[in-house]
């Protein structure tokens, strides 16, 4: 098998037994001469004629790991790695698939002026630590898929080319295997592997990933039509049933499709791209396949980082509390203050509330948020109490999944008591819509809570439903009428409405502020329509801690 007998490794005995097994093998390539010395029989090629490493790679290695087989040993040669070392597979003589690992170095000897690279090869098909491949489906498996991956990325850019990434998801397989059983969801994916890696061909290679999520990776394309087309034929395939044990079971996947380096050089960002584009093709109904579009995905990046940053907001002390006077317009004396949640990130900036509370209601967040706002907001009201400051209430937002914890009332009447505050000097404000979609449960536990000395405002009057009925029925103490009210105040038919409410409230003795007040001439028309307590910029935007203890200081004197 050795061209010269200087180098014929057959003749020791160290090597002889693991080359005649087929388990290692041994190359040694003079890379200015061309001399190539091959020993090994996990090939079963005969290697006569060779003159460099990279014909052998080309003649072994398996097609669809070739680009990524060359590049490793380009990446040495060059000089970007200390050792040579790849791993891939490769096609035997008689067809069977196998996994090799390559290792060397060059060096010089004293009867070679010029670089040698040696190199070991290793037969590692059968070693159970090595682990590349998914037993269910036969396919590559993630690890490989993210080696990949890497590679073609770097091959696109070394030659101006274009390669893809199409993620799918099948839609239904959760409910096959509820319906029918594992053992027939397995059968599935076995099936859907066969009849995808069939239909790609030479064109792109399948990996599973997990679950039910596989990758298509196109190594190379010129025409954004060629990826459009190939993502109608999956489909396509897949609207032939699977049959199996007399059944018809039919599935449905949603495609999501980046382009590399276009979108990203990025493997991370690239998958991150494509979860997106599978996120778009469920919510338009499933089976669907959708192109990443970078502008569009822009709000749902940024609510996944809202997300990611928010849960760790309070371990980094990145939360603060801003509070807004209200104010008694008549005598300009301070009656209390609302409790407004703020939240500055190092990734993100100032977040508003609008933007990072509906985030943490989705995702659960809210309730330790929440609890935290109550201890702060009341650790402050009580220190402010003992130092003589002169106010009725202080006003703190409670959204609708708090509210339905079943430890809520007596979670807030615990903090009231962990800050020695009594009940009646904290009001929670509600919306309007979460006081009418509350159940019947919920509203005794307000009634229990304001029978306990707790006030409950709604936030936002007159945005919801604004239902006359709920006022009665309801357990409320004060409505807050909404502020776009007030910037139309000038119209006759928001004047009216206003009104209506203010001389309502008074009649059910209902506490009235008006939110939002900005300029005098919307104070002066609020106490002419008989509501004297406002909350707004005009008297004071919220404040920090320190500056809103400098008005109650000052109000003291």
């Amino acid at each position: 098998m050795c061209r010269n007998d200087k180098y014929n490794l057959e003749n020791d005995n160290v090597y002889t037994y693991a080359l005649n097994m087929g388990n290692l093998g041994v190359c040694k390539w003079n890379i200015d001469t061309g001399e190539m010395v091959v020993s090994e029989k996990i090939t079963g090629y005969e290697f006569n004629s060779i003159k460099s490493m990279n014909e052998f790679i080309n003649i072994i290695t398996y097609e669809k790991d070739k680009m990524m087989a060359i590049q490793d040993l380009d990446d040495y040669i060059n000089g970007s790695l200390e050792f040579y070392r790849s791993t891939f597979r490769i096609k035997t003589k008689c067809g069977e698939i196998k996994w090799v690992l390559l290792k060397g170095k060059i060096f010089k000897d004293e009867t070679e002026s010029s670089g040698v690279l040696g190199v070991l090869i290793f037969n590692i098909t059968n070693m159970k630590f090595y682990d590349r491949w998914d037993s269910l489906t036969k396919l590559p498996n993630r690890e490989f898929f993210l080696i990949k991956l890497n590679n073609s990325i770097k091959m696109a850019e070394i030659h101006n080319k274009k390669g893809a990434l199409i993620y799918i998801d099948i839609d239904n397989l959760k409910i096959i295997n509820h319906n029918f059983g594992h053992h027939l969801g397995d059968w599935i994916l076995k099936s859907f592997a066969k009849s995808i890696t069939v239909l790609l061909g030479k064109q792109g290679e399948l990996f599973r990933l997990e679950g039910d999520e596989f990758a298509i990776l196109i190594y190379e394309f010129n025409d954004i039509k060629k990826i459009e087309k190939m993502c109608n034929k999956i489909h396509k395939c897949l609207k032939k049933s699977f049959r199996i044990m007399g059944k018809e079971i039919y599935i449905s996947t949603s495609l999501g499709v980046t382009v590399f380096p276009d979108d990203s050089s990025d493997p991370d960002e690239l998958l991150k791209f494509c979860n997106f584009a599978v996120y778009k093709s469920k919510g338009k109904g499933k089976n669907e396949c959708t192109f990443f579009d970078k502008q569009k995905a822009q709000p749902y990046f940024r609510k996944i980082l809202i997300d990611s940053e928010l849960k760790n907001s309070i371990i980094n002390n990145e939360l603060d509390i801003f509070y807004q006077p209200q104010i008694n317009a008549l005598n300009n004396k301070i009656i209390g203050f609302e409790a407004l949640l703020r939240w500055n990130n190092n990734k993100l900036g100032n977040v508003p509330p609008a933007e990072f509370i509906p985030v943490a209601e989705d995702n659960g967040y809210i309730v330790q948020i929440g609890n935290w706002v109550l201890n702060k907001a009341l650790d402050t009201a009580c220190a402010w109490k003992e130092k003589g400051y002169k106010f009725s209430t202080i006003s703190v937002n409670v959204s609708p999944i708090q509210l339905e914890k079943s430890d809520f009332k007596m979670n807030i009447l615990n903090i009231c008591a962990k800050h020695n505050v009594e009940p009646s000097l904290l009001e929670i404000e509600i919306t309007e819509r979460t006081l009418i979609e509350i159940g019947e449960d919920r509203i005794e536990l307000l009634n229990e809570l304001m029978e306990s000395g707790v006030s409950i405002a709604i936030d936002d009057f007159g945005t919801g439903y604004s239902s006359l009925s709920y006022l009665i029925n309801l357990p409320v103490n004060t409505l807050k009428i909404d502020k776009s009210f007030i910037s139309n105040i000038h119209n006759d038919k928001n004047k009216a409405v206003i009104g209506s409410i203010v001389k309502l409230s008074k009649y059910l003795k209902y506490k009235v502020i008006t939110e939002g007040v900005e300029t005098r001439e919307q104070l002066d028309e609020i106490i002419g329509l008989g509501c004297n307590l406002i909350q707004g910029y005009y008297f004071s935007k919220p404040l920090k801690e320190n500056k809103m203890e400098d008005l109650l200081k000052n109000q003291s004197k």
